[in-house]
Parts: structure tokens; C-alpha cells; sequence
């Protein structure tokens, strides 16, 4: 899983056996296809090199500015109020869109059937659960491919582990003096 697309985040990051009925996986899978297509979407919307919106766009840019901060403010305080509680712990993971890897002490035993839970955004209080397959561990790192995720599910996993890597070349790059 080390070869060809992936990307390093250091976010809330748990598993657990996944024993869920079938229904309350395609429930899940719904979510988790609804939750990252959004983030992609935000994330990958793109700001003014070096104009506010108000100097690009006069006072429709001041009138968008007003509504950007009403909508900042609405999704922070709906944030705090489903917020689901403490959160697991933060943990450097590696994504692929065809799996993940973590450093574990204790990892699931392979061929165990899991539920991945990641938050994939600080700014976001929910978590992207994802069904997978604990694979063999090796060198204190935890492995394990994703199972069962639906079309829509694999381009938006596929899109976001291509704009994390992307940003993180981006970053190496920026962080180089020459």
C-alpha cells in the first residue's frame, strides 16, 4: 500500500470490529459518500490569490463576505451542538484510496472485518467511518483495505487522497529555500 497514491494525516483516527447489519452498513456508506463529497467540494473551492471577495467584487463581494461568515457561524454553532463527545486519538495515518495504514501496538488480528473512523477535517465534528478488512501487520504499523465501497465512495475517497497528496508536494515545495 506504500506504492503509487497516497497521503500522511494526522487526524482522530480509531477502529473497531465492525458487527453492523447489512442495513446499517449501506446507511453508513451513504453517509461517509455524503460527508467526504462535501468536504472535497470545500476544500477544493478555490480562494483569490490576492484579492478579498469584497475588492474582487465590490458590494457583491462585501454582500458574499456577510453571508460566507452567517454560514461560518451557523455550521460552528451546529457543530457544537451535535458535537459527539471526546474524540479518539490523533495518529499519523496513510491513505490510500485502496486502504490505510497506522501505527498500532495491539492491531486487529488480519482478515477481521473493521470499521475505520477518521475525521478528516478539524473544522468538521463528524467522522468518516469506512468498512475494511484488516490485512497482516508488519514493522509496528497496522494494515487494511477498504471492502464493499460503492462507486460514488471510491471517486470522493480517490479525489481527497489526491488533493491531500497534492498539498502535501505543494508544502515540501514551498517549505524549500533555494
Amino acid at each position: 500500500m506504500t506504492d503509487g497514491l497516497w497521503c500522511e494525516c494526522d487526524a482522530p483516527f480509531a477502529w473497531q470490529a465492525d458487527t453492523r447489519d447489512a442495513g446499517a452498513r449501506l446507511r453508513g456508506l451513504s453517509e461517509a459518500t455524503l460527508l467526504l463529497t462535501a468536504l472535497n467540494q470545500m476544500e477544493s473551492m478555490p480562494e483569490p490569490l490576492h484579492a478579498t471577495h469584497a475588492e474582487a467584487g465590490g458590494a457583491e463581494g462585501r454582500r458574499l463576505e456577510r453571508v460566507e461568515a452567517k454560514l461560518d457561524l451557523a455550521l460552528h454553532l451546529l457543530a457544537r451542538a451535535i458535537e459527539p463527545g471526546p474524540l479518539p486519538d490523533s495518529r499519523v495515518t496513510r491513505i490510500s484510496p485502496q486502504g490505510v495504514s497506522w501505527p498500532d501496538v495491539a492491531p486487529p488480528a488480519a482478515g477481521t472485518r473493521l470499521l475505520l473512523e477518521l475525521h478528516p477535517s478539524p473544522s468538521l465534528p463528524l467522522a468518516l467511518r469506512l468498512p475494511a478488512l484488516a490485512q497482516p501487520p508488519a514493522h509496528g504499523m497496522a494494515h487494511a483495505v477498504f471492502i464493499d465501497l460503492p462507486e460514488g465512495l471510491l471517486d470522493a475517497l480517490h479525489q481527497f487522497v489526491f488533493r491531500r497528496h497534492r498539498q502535501a508536494i505543494r508544502d515540501r515545495t514551498l517549505g524549500k529555500t533555494y
